[in-house]
């Protein structure tokens, strides 16, 4: 009997320890596997974070695009407006220069104002090519005059003062010559150009 006992002492012992040990392998398994749940847990937190940092980045990126969008619309707008009325300035000029100050009817009736309007109309008419001409002229007189000066040693005058002529000169004929050239094409000037 001491033998039957011993077995179920040391059965229980036993059974107990492996259970024991099962227990605690069991608990250490279940620590592993909720520290994992926890770090993929953290993983997914700090994954959903950084979408959603990325998500703001590109809605702000859009924003700033559709601003952009909008201010270059806006400018174009704007450009749209200017070419129209300087295309309407072009027209009404170009309008008045075929206009006549002398109405039909009274062009039949006096030979001499029928002269004397057409050379009114002749020289308004003449008035931009004229001035267009001259100043192409001008341009070319004036430095084929300065340079004619400065190299036969007539002027008196320092190199720096000759050039800072020069370049007045080619400046303002310069910018004359080409107002009056370019307005044949319809293109206005914006401004006068800078001076140093």
């Amino acid at each position: 009997m001491g033998e039957i006992l011993g077995t179920v002492v040391s059965g229980v012992l036993s059974g107990g320890a492996t259970g024991l040990l099962g227990v605690l392998l069991q608990r250490w398994f279940d620590m592993k596997r909720r520290g994992q749940d926890l770090d993929l847990a953290r993983l997914q937190a700090a994954n959903a974070l950084e979408l959603r940092r990325l998500e703001l980045d590109q809605q702000a990126a859009m924003a700033a695009s559709a601003d952009q969008a909008r201010v270059r619309v806006a400018e174009l707008d704007a450009q749209a407006r200017e070419d129209e009325a300087s295309a309407r300035s072009y027209q009404a000029s170009v309008a008045g220069d075929r206009a006549t100050f002398l109405a039909p009817p009274a062009q039949q009736q006096s030979r001499l104002a029928r002269w004397l309007m057409a050379t009114v109309d002749f020289a308004r008419g003449m008035v931009r090519p004229g001035v267009t001409l001259y100043t192409l002229y001008l341009m070319t007189v004036l430095m084929l005059w300065v340079q004619d000066m400065h190299t036969r040693k007539q002027l008196v005058l320092s190199v720096a003062q000759t050039f800072d002529l020069a370049m007045e000169i080619i400046r303002t004929i310069t910018y004359l010559a080409t107002t009056s050239t370019v307005w044949w094409f319809g293109v206005r000037g914006q401004s006068a150009p800078a001076r140093k």
